[in-house]
């Protein structure tokens, strides 16, 4: 075994050593390096939205060949009809790596990519000999649809709403009618598209214009004004800032009877998705909205479990069957009881809209009662942990009351 002597030792550590030039290039291309790396992971992040970004994914879209959608040209020319691409304001409160906003002339529009998840289902096959895509015929393809949207939703759809969820385009073109389906395929697996085309006729949810492959814009909602200072400055607010969040406050009461009237669970509510257009409120984020059949199935899949918040999904509610160890509860709370806990009485670091210095004890008694329902009048028939309609009825009657006297003190 050799051993270095020290002058050798000298020798070699002088040959190794940086002069303070090589140094600061050095340095200089490691911290260049790392700028580019987190400059690039902020533009393509999952977890966070920059408008530059938004940009960067829009153009790598329109450089695919093969887009179909009547949205096509105007959306990936330059011609100006379409601008103002960004991030989506107000910000969601869980973050939508495929959403964003722009504006079509002057109008504001939201937009969602149907990016295929881990379900993703084929629809066309691949012979082993020609190595060949085959897809199915117009007809096959309208009884898969149907197939599809019965088993998952277990909704019947009528022809013309077939035809509203395929969007299908370039018939007279075998290759880009098949770029078509495909894109028309990945619309259809996208949760938050069939929910807002299949209760377009209710105006529940913001209406879909139009489509380029798997991108599709909807109708962008006018945001609800809440006062946020009450979170800073003790629950203080003004007289005319109480009465519009009474207003909104009976507005979402009476949103949430028309969930529960078309059998519609939300399982997060994010206040800042509420909006109204045309005097009519609606709600925008769909991928926690789902048919009862649907949350149903999900929430009672027999998943292993031992506490029944193993078998929450989100703010939807279950209880684990503890000799089985298996979820196989169906929900048990409903719309009423989410929002009344989440939107209405909050939290302590974060009130709901209705705790403020101005609140009643009547309706403070009232939204604890709505967001823990527990004695036998203020449960639901229906779900053990959901609001009964009497209790939603004596909220709502308490908001309007408090309502008219406002009115009254405002009046000339």
């Amino acid at each position: 075994m050799m051993f270095l002597t020290k002058k050798e030792w000298k020798n070699l550590a002088r040959k190794l050593r940086f002069s303070p030039r090589r140094r600061y290039y050095v340095i200089s291309a490691i911290a260049l390096a790392v700028v580019i790396v987190l400059v690039y992971c902020s533009i393509t992040s999952s977890y966070y939205c920059f408008d530059t970004g938004v940009e960067w994914k829009v153009t790598k879209f329109c450089q695919r060949q093969g887009l179909s959608g009547s949205m096509c040209p105007e959306f990936c020319s330059r011609s100006g009809v379409f601008w103002d691409l960004r991030c989506p304001q107000p910000s969601l409160e869980i973050h939508h790596p495929n959403r964003f906003q722009l504006k079509r002339q002057d109008t504001p529009l939201a937009v969602i990519q149907a990016v295929p998840n881990e379900n993703y289902e084929k629809l066309f096959w691949v012979d082993s000999y020609y190595h060949k895509e085959h897809y199915p015929t117009e007809i096959e393809y309208e009884n898969i649809v149907k197939r599809y949207i019965s088993n998952k939703y277990n909704m019947e759809i009528p022809y013309e709403k077939i035809r509203t969820l395929m969007r299908l385009t370039h018939k007279e073109n075998i290759p880009m009618f098949h770029h078509s389906m495909r894109d028309s395929w990945n619309l259809i697996q996208n949760h938050e598209f069939v929910m807002a085309v299949m209760f377009n006729e209710n105006d529940l949810f913001p209406y879909v214009e139009g489509n380029c492959a798997e991108m599709f814009t909807s109708e962008k909602l006018n945001a609800l004004d809440f006062d946020d200072s009450r979170y800073y400055f003790g629950s203080h607010i003004t007289l005319d800032r109480w009465r519009y969040h009474i207003k909104m406050a009976v507005l979402i009461l009476d949103y949430m009877d028309e969930l529960d009237q078309h059998g519609i669970q939300m399982c997060h509510v994010d206040l800042t998705r509420f909006g109204i257009n045309n005097n009519r409120l609606k709600y925008d984020d769909l991928r926690f909205v789902f048919t009862d059949y649907t949350i149903n199935r999900k929430i009672s899949s027999g998943s292993y479990c031992t506490h029944d918040e193993h078998c929450y999904f989100m703010n939807c509610k279950s209880e684990c069957n503890v000799e089985k160890n298996r979820c196989e509860s169906t929900v048990m709370n409903n719309n009423v009881q989410i929002v009344c806990d989440k939107v209405f009485l909050g939290t302590k670091r974060y009130p709901g809209i209705l705790i403020t210095q101005k609140s009643p004890d009547r309706l403070h008694m009232l939204l604890e009662r709505c967001a823990n329902p527990t004695q036998n009048r203020d449960v639901s028939r229906a779900r053990p942990l959901g609001t009964s309609e009497e209790l939603r009825k004596q909220l709502y009657n308490e908001l309007t009351s408090i309502y008219e006297k406002l009115a009254l003190i405002n009046a000339p």
